[in-house]
């Protein structure tokens, strides 16, 4: 006899908002980043990161999510959407391989690449403005903007 599937407890409900979606629940034994703000939800965090790269760096997202090497502009916004899914949604490397189907040292490669080409002035000034976004977004879910409380 098989067991029962139990129900997944970070997909919402009708009454908490889109059904389907991730809320922005957080496991309980993790610590509050030092912002302040609770982390996320790990699906949710990449969600959020991929669609604010495929947004700026102008890329889908369904090129963003291809799991096959691609031009040096979807892998920009990959490796800009995994860079805010750690720095800003606070994601570790781990936990990001499963969402972005990548190896945790590919995700890591990814980072670091960033974190080097920001040396540049203007492509520093680009990321930062994602930054702030991300940050933005994730208080907002924090304060309860995504459990169907009043922001």
């Amino acid at each position: 006899m098989q067991d029962e599937i139990p129900a997944r407890s970070d997909i919402s409900s009708d009454r908490d908002g889109l059904p389907g979606v991730p809320t922005a629940t957080a496991s309980p034994d993790l610590q509050p980043a030092r912002d302040g703000v609770p982390p996320m939800d790990t699906r949710l965090g990449c969600r959020l990161a991929r669609e604010i790269a495929s947004t700026f760096l102008d890329v889908p997202v369904c090129d963003i999510d291809r799991p096959t090497r691609a031009i040096a502009p979807i892998c920009e916004a990959r490796h800009v959407a995994m860079y805010l899914a750690h720095v800003v949604f606070q994601i570790p490397l781990t936990g990001m391989a499963g969402p972005f189907g990548r190896d945790r040292t590919t995700i890591a490669y990814a980072v670091r690449r960033i974190e080097d080409r920001r040396d540049d002035a203007e492509f520093d000034a680009v990321i930062e403005r994602l930054e702030r976004l991300g940050t933005a977004i994730r208080a907002a879910l924090g304060r309860g903007g995504g459990s169907g409380e009043p922001a």
